[in-house]
């Protein structure tokens, strides 16, 4: 239970930050099988289609919303990435990234870098994303493990290859939920 309420996540962060970093995990996919022989085609079930929309919800109500928006081709993230883009009410374009489809963590940081924008919301996969998040933070002994539809906000003076940010918040679907149900 969130005990401080969704005003404690949505204050500005006390660090002098130039750059908030969302990295979120798609929703929770189809189950791998014959069904869906090609990964990168297996889409959100309807399960992660309900829960990602009730996470855009919680994120609408912390005032999420970033400039950019970066996603992985493979098609559960393009998903996660349209519903957020739709209920955070976003007229940026969604940029494609194929970066974030693979473990190419300095690729995905030139990539968030390469515009001048002061939030970048990244929807990829496990575990690149915990290994970013690791990196940024704290260097490759970081561990952090995101769930489907979880979501981690950073902050960092300037994006680079190394230890650069801090964790701001990290998030569930079912804590984005209960701050959406406020």
């Amino acid at each position: 239970m969130l005990r401080h309420g969704a005003a404690a996540f949505a204050r500005p962060s006390p660090y002098p930050a130039t750059v908030n970093l969302y990295l979120m995990r798609h929703g929770k996919a189809e189950t791998r099988g014959p069904q869906w022989p090609v990964d990168d085609l297996r889409p959100l079930s309807d399960v992660g289609l309900r829960r990602t929309r009730a996470s855009a919800i919680g994120l609408r109500h912390l005032r999420v919303a970033p400039q950019r928006t970066l996603a992985s081709p493979i098609l559960r993230a393009r998903q996660t990435a349209d519903l957020l883009h739709h209920s955070l009410n976003l007229h940026t374009p969604i940029e494609i990234v194929h970066s974030l489809a693979g473990w190419r963590l300095p690729s995905i940081i030139a990539d968030a870098a390469r515009e001048d924008a002061a939030s970048v919301l990244l929807i990829g996969h496990e575990p690149t994303l915990s290994e970013l998040i690791g990196l940024l933070i704290g260097g490759r002994e970081a561990s952090i493990r995101l769930r489907p539809g979880s979501i981690a906000l950073l902050n960092a003076p300037e994006l680079s290859a190394s230890p650069c940010a801090e964790l701001e918040w990290l998030l569930t679907p079912k804590q984005l939920a209960a701050i959406g149900a406020r």
